[in-house]
């Protein structure tokens, strides 16, 4: 059973005709004719309906399908082995939001140069569902908030960046003391359920402030949004830097001792571990610069 004949099969089933096929793997239409039925002898059954108008798998053709994907993946990490500067292969990683929109764009620019054949995937999410999510192997690595310390787990945990907590406002509402604004101003919260919202809220509970919860919202974009309209104020950790730091319709207020600590987690031992170091590499490089 050939590479070739693989890509031939998956080819075929994605674009639903032989010249299709041919040319997306530039190949002639009569040799994928030949290895798509070379393949169905060899596993000896066929691997689609065919009818004048329609082309659908065949029980054999749907099982056969993750694993010719599978196939050609590992192949692909095979023969990056012997070109380590410029690895390929699919990556799946998982993001907070606030990194989504800060430091991974430039880090994601700089791997398309250096590594035009690596194929990254990314899932956006709190941080939670992504820690969950990679210690389920659904995810390859996440970069998601440090997890409390309540939390034991044999995940290697990278530190990448702190974000410090602020006071988010309105550029045009006047500022007097913390525990004032907080209590006579509505409130909007980042999810309290999330290891961020959580920490935000015990901040303000041993302060001994409280607060009128309007909202509650698990999107830092959303939540910003709002206070641009006057909406409400809110904590939230802002990256020294970023774009929504030089906003110059909002105004932050420094919050001492508060901040997050921003991480990357990935299992000790995974498949991809190889990709995810040039992920790493990419942030040092970008960090660095």
């Amino acid at each position: 059973m050939s590479i070739r004949a693989l890509r031939a099969f998956l080819a075929f089933n994605q674009l639903g005709t032989v010249a299709a096929a041919a040319k997306s793997v530039h190949q002639s239409s009569a040799a994928v004719s030949v290895q798509l039925k070379l393949l169905e002898e060899r596993l000896g059954g066929s691997l689609f309906h065919r009818t004048q108008r329609s082309l659908s798998l065949t029980s054999l053709g749907y099982r056969l399908l993750p694993v010719a994907e599978q196939i050609l993946t590992l192949h692909s990490e095979m023969l990056a082995l012997s070109q380590p500067s410029k690895p390929a292969g699919k990556l799946t990683i998982g993001v907070i939001n606030s990194a989504l929109i800060g430091v991974l764009p430039p880090i994601l620019q700089n791997l398309k140069i250096e590594s035009p054949d690596l194929d990254i995937r990314i899932m956006a999410g709190i941080s939670p569902t992504l820690f969950t999510q990679v210690q389920d192997g659904i995810l390859d690595a996440a970069i998601i908030t440090r997890p409390p310390k309540s939390i034991t787990t044999d995940l290697m945990i990278r530190p990448l960046y702190t974000e410090p907590f602020a006071l988010v406002m309105a550029k045009t509402m006047p500022y007097t003391q913390l525990a004032k604004i907080l209590e006579a101003q509505p409130y909007i919260a980042f999810d309290r359920s999330t290891w961020v919202g959580g920490k935000a809220e015990q901040f303000i509970q041993k302060l001994g402030i409280k607060t009128h919860v309007v909202m509650e919202l698990d999107s830092q974009e959303a939540i910003i949004s709002l206070i641009k309209h006057g909406i409400g104020v809110s904590v939230l950790p802002i990256q020294p830097g970023s774009e929504v730091s030089n906003d110059k319709t909002l105004q932050f207020i420094s919050l001492s001792g508060l901040h997050r600590d921003v991480v990357f987690v990935e299992k000790k031992d995974h498949p991809h571990a190889h990709l995810t170091s040039k992920l790493m590499d990419a942030y040092v490089n970008w960090s660095e610069s």
